[in-house]
């Protein structure tokens, strides 16, 4: 692609923000689940109604719930003390999905009156198939990998490799998804299984379970490709790389890190639900908080597994099977998994290389 085609010059973060084109893609290098999130918030509530923006990024091990999702229900806790994988709560719908190094992240943010679910999907299913990977867009507004570029989106045979979420407001609206490309598929196994899935009955949105496949390309080949695939549909305009510190640099991205980050927006904003105990009594818990328990004691209490021990010892079980039983089906001993989010992160933190996608895409670095 020549660099005279599309989006022929990069910016710095602070100038494609200012800049007033209707057309601009972010490459993020920070690995933050925390901070990638809140980066896409801020582009999302501060942009111009009328700019279209694309927003790629990696994190290390994390998992993302959806805004209206129930922890308990979507993850072992038990499985994340273990592997000291983060959770975290994102802004928009939909199910709970994995990240880590392995798969890339893609944020569509549009005008509302330009939205339409399928839109982006297709545009990255392109950029699949540009890649020789057979992918298609199902009813679900799934991305799958088909057995063949001849088969249908609905085959049998059709596995995800991307779901989507949506947020929608009066004037933009955006759509993200979280592509598979050589992710540790095992990991999503283990701590995508609940064990108190059979004993919780909750409100809010349960994630829908499908079978998963990577697509076996690199972060910089689908990047590239979701870049060229973006132009085709808008145009030229601008690009910015975006270090972690030029985006906590930002005021309003430095309280959005600290609010995904603390325990009050991960659990204390889990719709309503009830957990039924093995001797007979059950838990009533709102927004993190119980409402309705065996003694008026656990009232007003955060739930966890303290209030859980002290449930079923009231009901009449012994201390250590009551605290083996809560700690499996729980965890976590006052809400959330209790360790200190600086020390979540497996590994020392990667950086990606976003320059040499540029390159690859034909984008002088300036």
């Amino acid at each position: 692609m020549s660099p005279s085609r599309g989006l022929t010059a990069t910016h710095t973060f602070t100038r494609l923000l200012s800049s007033q084109l209707p057309n601009q893609i972010y490459l993020s290098t920070s690995t933050s689940p925390h901070v990638n999130l809140s980066l896409e918030h801020h582009l999302f509530t501060t942009l111009p109604s009328s700019c279209r923006t694309l927003l790629l990024y990696r994190n290390t091990p994390s998992l993302i719930l959806g805004r209206n999702q129930n922890p308990w229900l979507e993850t072992s806790h038990s499985s994340l003390l273990r592997t000291r994988v983060q959770l975290l709560r994102r802004r928009s719908g939909g199910g709970t999905v994995y990240h880590d190094l392995g798969n890339t992240n893609y944020s569509v943010t549009v005008p509302t009156s330009e939205f339409d679910r399928d839109k982006h999907a297709l545009m990255v299913s392109r950029a699949l198939r540009n890649l020789q990977i057979p992918a298609a867009v199902n009813g679900r507004h799934d991305i799958v990998v088909l057995p063949s570029f001849e088969a249908g989106p609905e085959d049998p045979l059709a596995k995800k490799c991307s779901g989507s979420a949506y947020k929608l407001t009066r004037h933009r609206s955006y759509h993200h998804g979280t592509m598979l490309l050589n992710t540790d598929l095992s990991a999503v196994k283990q701590l995508l299984k609940s064990p108190a899935r059979d004993i919780i009955t909750a409100r809010g949105v349960a994630s829908v379970p499908s079978p998963v496949v990577n697509t076996k390309v690199t972060h910089e080949e689908f990047s590239v490709s979701v870049m060229r695939e973006w132009e085709k549909l808008y145009g030229s305009g601008g690009v910015a790389l975006v270090s972690e510190a030029e985006a906590k640099s930002v005021e309003e991205i430095a309280k959005g890190v600290k609010e995904l980050k603390s325990e009050e927006w991960v659990y204390g904003q889990t719709p309503k639900f009830d957990i039924a105990l093995p001797n007979g009594g059950k838990i009533g818990v709102d927004k993190g908080v119980v409402i309705e328990g065996p003694s008026n004691s656990l009232l007003g209490r955060k739930f966890g597994t303290q209030v859980v021990v002290q449930a079923l010892q009231e009901l009449g079980m012994g201390r250590e099977e009551a605290r083996r039983w809560a700690e499996e089906m729980v965890g976590g001993s006052v809400w959330g998994v209790n360790y200190n989010s600086q020390d979540m992160v497996r590994g020392e933190r990667q950086t990606v290389k976003p320059k040499d996608i540029l390159e690859d895409v034909g984008y002088p670095i300036i």
